[in-house]
């Protein structure tokens, strides 16, 4: 994996020295077509049943997850809804008004996590 090398501020101190930090550097984006185009040379599918079916979960996704399930793709990982809340002293004075910053999080399995644990380290 690239990375480039940049200079930061601390965020929590702003009075602090700055000081140098990796920094991720990414490659071309792979779109759904190039993905499934790879994918189809290792099985049956073309890749345009490959495409119809991530675009179909895609499109099923949100309905589970606004249903409170956590999706699990197994040797990927799992997705699931969170979010964060204003806090009240009183539990009967907590309320779906109070919920804020919806976000997507998402956990990867032990198998993604140990297929990649031995990237290397690229500076650019």
């Amino acid at each position: 994996m690239m990375y480039s090398v940049t200079k930061r501020q601390n965020p929590l101190d702003r009075q602090a020295d700055s000081k140098y930090y990796a920094s991720a550097e990414y490659g071309e984006e792979i779109d759904v077509n190039a993905l499934a185009k790879e994918i189809s040379k290792s099985c049956t599918l073309t890749p345009a049943d490959i495409v119809a079916v991530i675009e179909s979960f895609l499109d099923k996704m949100p309905q589970y997850l606004k249903s409170s399930n956590r999706i699990r793709l197994n040797k990927f990982g799992i997705f699931k809804l969170s979010f964060s809340s204003i806090g009240h002293e009183k539990a009967e004075d907590v309320s779906s008004n109070d919920i804020k910053n919806l976000r997507v999080l998402f956990t990867p399995s032990a198998e993604l996590k140990k297929e990649l644990s031995d990237v290397s380290y690229t500076r650019k």
